[in-house]
């Protein structure tokens, strides 16, 4: 018995249609077992950013200057010096890559810190210094006091333009 309408014994050109509805059932239990799952997931807390920093204007904070050690073809090859960006400790230098120079860091972030209510630091650096380097001034920080120790950075050219 044939069930098409060609001649005897020709060739069926008919969609086999069974094998996809197959396929597409399995996907469909797929994701409905899956999607209590991704929906329990963990969630979160995002930060939230505003445009500018809010700072009180009455509150005091260490900032450090973390500058970039450069070769002659201006390529960064190491940390260089940790400047204190105050206007009365202009002379204060220290280097990250000294064991003596990250003790005196270290305490010198611990008699600042401890003066203020925020114990916090943030670090102006080279945008391009390894982080690796970075990250051994947050652990010297957090050794002398800080709770918390930030980088700040600059605030795009393009959006400052944008809105004027």
């Amino acid at each position: 018995m044939d069930a098409g309408g060609g001649k005897k014994g020709g060739v069926k050109s008919d969609i086999n249609v069974t094998p996809m509805v197959d396929i597409v059932l399995v996907l469909l239990i797929i994701f409905i077992v899956i999607t209590p799952a991704v929906n329990s997931s963990v969630k979160l807390p995002l930060a939230k950013h505003s445009p500018k920093a809010e700072k009180n204007k009455d509150e005091k904070y260490l900032t450090l200057l973390f500058q970039s050690k450069r070769n002659d073809k201006y390529e960064v090859i190491g940390p260089g010096p940790i400047l204190i960006d105050d206007k009365d400790a202009k002379d204060l230098t220290f280097f990250i890559n000294n064991e003596g120079q990250r003790q005196q860091l270290e305490d010198f972030v611990n008699r600042n810190v401890s003066m203020l209510s925020q114990k916090v630091v943030f670090v102006k650096a080279d945008a391009d210094l390894p982080f690796k380097y970075i990250n051994e001034l947050f652990q010297v920080c957090r050794k002398g006091g800080a709770d918390e120790a930030s980088i700040v950075t600059s605030e795009d050219k393009d959006v400052k333009e944008g809105s004027k």
